[in-house]
């Protein structure tokens, strides 16, 4: 009796700092080619991973969505353990369900969320972890800087280039800005940025995040932003922010 073909979907979490980013590329270590080959091996065929991304080099995630399809009699929970058992231990697979045989991780997604981490000391557990900043940022004037960048905007300022967009226009649901406590030692501290939007330009978050930095270091007004912002000229926003400080935090679906 011949298998039925069924539709995977795996929630992955990543440490990317030993990797080439998400995409595969000649020659180089990525997260999308380490889970190919897991999965490949597991199945003793060729599988093709369907993404909900790309990260850069040395970005993480929590919630990084993938799918797959693959005609099995393996249920979700052996999948799920089998993969982990062969992964990188910098890569796990957090879960493993049955999806819809129309679903894709990236066209279906309604809406991303970035989350990025700043601190004031560089402290040895948070090597490539988080951006050390040891001047001292005003989270108020960050916070009004961001207020001008949420809602629907042309975002062309914040796109780096390499990977032009057509249409520019994006939606930026909400960005907050708070001060997080840290486990490992309270002395440090640690301020998180959240930006949450329906869609990203290339590197849009981390492009974002260097000029919140930057207001909240007094290098420029809050207001400037949407003078920036209607310029649509990536010069005048300020440099990207280390990729080593972001994380995908979730993917989220209807």
């Amino acid at each position: 009796m011949k298998q039925k073909s069924l539709r995977f979907k795996a929630v992955i979490t990543y440490d990317g700092s030993d990797f080439s980013g998400w995409q595969i590329q000649p020659g180089k270590k990525t997260i999308q080619e380490e889970i190919e080959k897991v999965l490949s091996r597991i199945f003793q065929k060729r599988i093709k991973i369907q993404s909900s991304g790309r990260t850069d080099s040395g970005v993480h995630a929590t919630k990084h969505v993938i799918s797959f399809a693959l005609e099995t009699d393996m249920r979700p929970e052996q999948i799920h353990k089998a993969m982990n058992a062969l992964l990188d231990k910098h890569i796990r697979v957090k879960n493993v369900s049955i999806a819809s045989e129309s679903f894709h991780p990236r066209f279906d997604a309604k809406k991303k969320i970035y989350r990025y981490l700043l601190t004031d000391f560089n402290s040895p557990f948070l090597l490539d972890r988080a951006w050390y900043i040891p001047e001292k940022i005003c989270i108020s004037r960050m916070k009004k800087a961001a207020s001008f960048i949420a809602g629907t905007q042309d975002f062309s300022c914040f796109q780096a280039s390499g990977r032009k967009a057509k249409n520019t226009v994006r939606t930026i649901e909400y960005i907050k800005i708070k001060k997080e406590y840290f486990c490992f030692d309270p002395d440090v501290n640690i301020i998180s940025i959240e930006i949450c939007g329906t869609g990203f330009l290339y590197k849009m978050a981390r492009n974002i995040v260097g000029t919140l930095v930057d207001a909240g270091r007094k290098r420029i007004e809050p207001e400037q932003i949407k003078r920036i912002i209607a310029s649509k000229d990536r010069r005048l926003a300020s440099p990207t922010a280390p990729a080593y400080g972001l994380y995908l935090k979730n993917v989220i679906y209807e």
